[in-house]
């Protein structure tokens, strides 16, 4: 599937696929959770381990880039295998979420918590994708903007997780609206 590059609206699919490129990059090849993998084989490709947004990112904008949604699982434990949240199996999936809830119990208290609050414009995709470090060329009117040096930001994060700061920044972002 070809990636939007229309970058002419602050939330236009060129700067969601930026922001999601520049946050998830942050949980790429960091060890799984439940195996600790940082990598594995799906459809015959060597996939690093990667981010899984426990609360639908589609469903929940709001907490689309809040690390408190964010679980690392490898390749086997996000797309499929006996315990994966994407499954086409409903026991793989229901044995994923008995296993978060005995090992991760503050993810599914965050899920429980969380999964009726809905999006209502607390940002833009633009401004979101300055809030996680990218850098935007400001030149002309707005519709003109595009992110700079994207692939360099992607190299200086990729697999460091999330530090303290940009987490608690994003914390910011849903809790004013909690």
């Amino acid at each position: 599937m070809k990636r939007s590059t229309n970058y002419s609206g602050a939330d236009t699919g060129g700067w969601l696929n930026a922001c999601d490129s520049l946050f998830l990059c942050r949980y790429r090849g960091l060890p799984c959770e439940v195996c600790g993998a940082t990598s594995g084989v799906y459809n015959r490709r060597r996939i690093r381990s990667m981010g899984h947004h426990a609360l639908s990112k589609e469903l929940h904008r709001l907490f689309r880039y809040d690390p408190r949604n964010i679980i690392v699982l490898c390749p086997d434990h996000h797309l499929g295998s006996r315990m994966s949240p994407h499954s086409k199996d409903g026991v793989a999936v229901k044995s994923f979420y008995d296993w978060l809830n005995k090992n991760r119990p503050e993810l599914s208290l965050f899920m429980d918590m969380h999964r009726d609050i809905r999006f209502d414009g607390q940002y833009t995709y633009r401004n979101m994708y300055k809030l996680l470090g990218g850098e935007v060329v400001e030149k002309g009117a707005m519709k003109y903007w595009k992110p700079s040096r994207h692939s360099v930001k992607i190299s200086e994060f990729e697999g460091k997780g999330m530090d303290g700061k940009l987490a608690q920044i994003l914390k910011c972002v849903q809790i004013a609206n909690e």
